[in-house]
């Protein structure tokens, strides 16, 4: 008789192919180093050299070398989503963490005897995240620069070495969460819910609201309205946040005459700048820049800022002009002398018990 089927066995399934490893995120690193030296020519009778300007915002130190800040950028994407994180250490650090005790850069009225600030010198600048949606809605959380001002904190990116007036009564970073939504090519809108101006955490239960349009209607103008709505002062263990409403509106109108020539214009009105609605700040800054060539430009500011007080209806006036003249030497360093002049409408405001104050700045630039 035949001999028995033999058994085959089953054949194996094929192995499930492994899972493809996650993309890298592709890193973008980047960094900035801040130094100066500057000089107050006008100071209070029989007072030292090291006596600084007042009204100024990072720029706080007379006669001494100053290291303003050192930075580092670095930007993770993972489409569709991304992680900002920028970090320094340096005298703006101090003066940023100082300032997020709460409401504006400096004092909204500069006088005589203000301590400078103390603490730390270490900063987290920003540290958020991004998704995208569709394309066109990109939803940020954490920690960012505001979008107010025609100014930036990274000292490179502007055009001149100080900043404005302007630039000390808005606010510098924002906590909270911001959605950002491009309509076309010329409008981008933004909507925003944050803690208090530079508030980490929070110093009230208020939520500041922020609204804003980016508009370009041609490649030579951009146009910037900015508005933040909320509460500026600390509660406590209070039920209810003590104050009134405080709104910021900014403008900005920048304009492109052609790869030379450019001019930015700078407009902020803000009510309740205190806590009381009758109180205001207004002011407006013009700037240009001249692009000779890829050695030399030169810059100049020119601004007024009314700080209104109810009591009295007193008001009192700043105005400065700033010229610049800025020195690249390759794609990553740069040397900005540039020379200030501050005027006050009232005596009381600036540091020195006199209408005026002058300073001459060196600053040295390094960035990638």
């Amino acid at each position: 008789m035949p001999p028995p089927p033999v058994a085959v066995a089953a054949p194996m399934a094929p192995e499930a192919p492994a899972a493809a490893p996650a993309a890298a995120p592709k890193l973008t690193w980047g960094g900035w180093l801040d130094t100066y030296y500057m000089f107050n020519f006008i100071r209070p009778d029989n007072s030292n050299t090291l006596v600084p300007p007042v009204g100024r915002a990072f720029d706080t130190n007379s006669n001494s070398a100053t290291m303003s800040m050192a930075a580092a950028t670095l930007t993770a994407s993972m489409d569709p989503v991304s992680f900002q994180l920028d970090m320094g250490y340096g005298s703006m650090g101090t003066i940023i963490n100082y300032a997020g005790l709460g409401g504006a850069l400096t004092p909204p009225l500069p006088t005589a005897g203000v301590i400078p600030p103390v603490g730390p010198s270490f900063v987290l600048l920003q540290a958020y995240g991004s998704i995208t949606v569709l394309g066109k809605l990109t939803l940020d959380f954490g920690k960012f620069y505001t979008t107010a001002g025609a100014e930036v904190i990274p000292t490179n990116k502007n055009w001149l070495y100080s900043r404005s007036l302007l630039f000390n009564i808005i606010p510098l970073l924002h906590t909270g969460a911001r959605a950002n939504f491009k309509v076309n090519d010329m409008l981008s809108l933004q909507a925003s819910v944050l803690n208090g101006w530079n508030d980490d955490p929070d110093v009230n239960a208020w939520k500041d609201v922020g609204l804003s349009a980016a508009i370009t209607p041609n490649s030579m103008l951009t146009i910037a309205i900015t508005e933040y709505l909320g509460k500026p002062l600390p509660q406590g263990i209070m039920a209810s946040t003590p104050g009134d409403l405080r709104s910021l509106t900014d403008v900005v109108v920048g304009v492109t005459i052609n790869d030379k020539i450019g001019l930015n214009f700078n407009g902020d009105f803000i009510s309740g700048y205190n806590g009381n609605s009758s109180d205001y700040q207004v002011g407006g800054a013009a700037m240009a820049r001249f692009v000779i060539n890829d050695n030399l430009n030169v810059a100049a500011r020119g601004e007024f800022v009314r700080t209104h007080n109810d009591v009295g209806s007193l008001n009192q006036d700043l105005m400065e002009g700033t010229v610049m003249v800025g020195l690249p030497v390759g794609k990553n360093f740069e040397l900005r002398p540039e020379f200030r002049y501050d005027h006050a409408g009232q005596n009381t405001l600036i540091l020195n018990g006199k209408n005026n104050q002058v300073t001459g700045t060196l600053a040295a630039l390094a960035y990638f």
